[in-house]
């Protein structure tokens, strides 16, 4: 287990979550939010983006975290993990708030109505999407974990042999 994928809905915690299997494991993490928002409010052009994860993937060992359906296709390929973390969008959504009151840079503001309607929208949106697309470009040999919920998904990092 080297190369990560890590996606699911927004406000599930991906961010926090990947950073502690990156602990865990020795690996560096990469949250793509941070490639592909630019500080003036625009985003990356797409062939940039995919560029630049392009150069990631060539690497021998990392973790990359989030959907941009996109280029996932290009992620997957190259994973020999993905984490699907698939939290209901109540569970996501208090995760949300709560973090509101705590928040950490990168986080997405949970009292935004555009982020709480994709929330209540990924079940249907995305969902299916990141499913077909996991289904569709990942090999044999490579291994899928779908937690529905954070004991479980914490349960399982928890599991895994720490590097020293």
């Amino acid at each position: 287990m080297r190369k990560i994928v890590v996606v699911g809905i927004g406000g599930a915690g991906r961010t926090g979550w990947a950073d502690a299997l990156g602990t865990r494991l020795g690996l560096p993490v990469t949250h793509l939010d941070t490639l592909y928002h630019r500080e003036e409010r625009s985003t990356t052009p797409a062939e940039e983006f995919a560029d630049a994860q392009r150069t990631l993937i060539a690497g021998p060992d990392w973790i990359l975290v989030g959907n941009h359906a996109p280029t996932l296709a290009l992620r997957l390929t190259a994973a020999d993990t993905v984490v699907f973390l698939d939290i209901s969008a109540p569970a996501a959504i208090t995760d949300l708030l709560a973090r509101r009151r705590r928040p950490e840079p990168g986080d997405l503001d949970g009292a935004n109505p555009s982020v709480l309607r994709s929330v209540l929208a990924y079940r249907h949106a995305v969902r299916p999407r990141l499913r077909r697309l996991i289904t569709e470009h990942t090999g044999s040999g490579t291994s899928v974990h779908t937690f529905t919920t954070h004991g479980a998904a914490t349960r399982w990092l928890a599991a895994l042999p720490a590097t020293p």
